[in-house]
């Protein structure tokens, strides 16, 4: 389990010019022969610019790249994640009441919400660290808390008021309640079902709502997250279809955070997390289906913890992302081991493959 943060240093380093993109910081000067400066340090490098060291014949410039090093000790993260697994056991026993009872522990579950509120702290880094969290045997359970966590802080990001987003993070920990009354072995094929088994798994939205619904003065955005997290903005949710201006705001943020988290969590035998970038290229694809605003406020504040990571190509090649492409980015600009920089947008059949841990 890791239980560090890196620290952020900025460093100089040597990019050819065919691997300029717009949005990189130049390092130093660039002069002419005759010794005027063509380009000063610290300006952002755009298109124009990039198309002017090309037409002065200029072969590479230094660039600024944020490198992730230097491990240390860092208290709220040890915080959150003491706290991150207490959570998974208080929602895995809590699982197991409602299996057998039918009824929600929900002093429990507010109690697990409020508590993963109080330490996200507004960081993705936050993020980065769960998914370096090695055991996938308590996938459902992990999952519950990672949705919870994810949308919380997309709230946060979204400006909610402290209600919303104790009540949004409340709606993440129970929406796959309703997955405790389906059979076993439809849970455990989940991406390999037939066409009668995954209608029985699309039931749990509704379960989970009717569970949920005898929890006295329990609120109806709670209720509404819960059964409408499937849902999609063109129609094609389930379980009843909604278009974008019926589904509850609550639902739409846990529907993005329940996204990521599968994404990055259906192969557990990866050796190493499923790459964030990947997943954030998925969701910029399924834009057309979730809502606009939460998605683009997500992949944006993740963009926050990309650069710096240490990653393995789909080559097998390893390095560390130095400039993430905000357009695709596991077409980033990778420093491979060797220190060659490649940039992955040039390289067809090319991209980061995982986070090395």
């Amino acid at each position: 389990m890791i239980t560090i943060k890196s620290q952020v240093t900025r460093k100089i380093v040597e990019q050819q010019i065919e691997y300029l993109v717009p949005g990189m910081e130049l390092a130093r000067d660039i002069y002419a022969d005759n010794g005027s400066i063509l380009a000063s340090e610290g300006i952002i490098i755009n298109k124009a610019l990039i198309k002017s060291l090309k037409n002065w014949k200029i072969n590479k410039v230094s660039i600024i790249a944020e490198i992730t090093d230097n491990p240390i000790i860092d208290p709220k993260i040890q915080q959150f994640l003491n706290s991150y697994n207490q959570s998974v056991t208080v929602v895995q026993q809590a699982f197991d009441t409602i299996r057998q009872s039918q009824e929600i522990p929900i002093e429990t579950f507010t109690q697990a919400a409020d508590e993963i509120v109080g330490n996200i702290s507004d960081s993705s880094n936050i993020i980065d660290h769960i998914y370096n969290l090695p055991n996938c045997d308590d996938y459902t359970f992990r999952h519950s808390v990672n949705v919870s966590a994810i949308a919380a802080l997309i709230a946060t990001w979204l400006k909610f008021p402290q209600e919303s987003i104790s009540a949004i993070a409340l709606a993440g920990l129970l929406h796959d309640v309703g997955k405790s009354q389906l059979p076993p072995e439809i849970l455990n094929k989940s991406y390999m079902l037939a066409p009668k088994d995954y209608e029985l798994y699309q039931t749990h939205t509704a379960i989970g709502y009717e569970l949920v619904k005898k929890v006295p003065n329990i609120a109806q955005s709670v209720l509404s997250g819960i059964i409408d997290h499937h849902e999609r903005e063109d129609g094609s949710g389930y379980p009843k279809q909604l278009g974008a201006e019926d589904i509850h705001p609550y639902a739409k943020i846990i529907a993005v955070a329940d996204m990521f988290d599968e994404s990055l969590t259906i192969n557990c035998d990866t050796p190493g997390v499923l790459s964030p970038y990947a997943s954030l290229d998925k969701m910029r694809n399924e834009i057309y289906r979730i809502d606009a605003k939460t998605c683009i406020t997500f992949t944006q504040n993740m963009m926050n913890f990309l650069s710096g990571n240490r990653v393995a190509l789909t080559n097998g090649q390893q390095g560390r992302v130095v400039f993430v492409n905000k357009d695709k980015p596991s077409d980033s600009i990778v420093q491979q081991d060797d220190g060659t920089v490649i940039n992955l947008s040039e390289i067809n059949d090319l991209c980061i493959h995982y986070v090395v841990k």
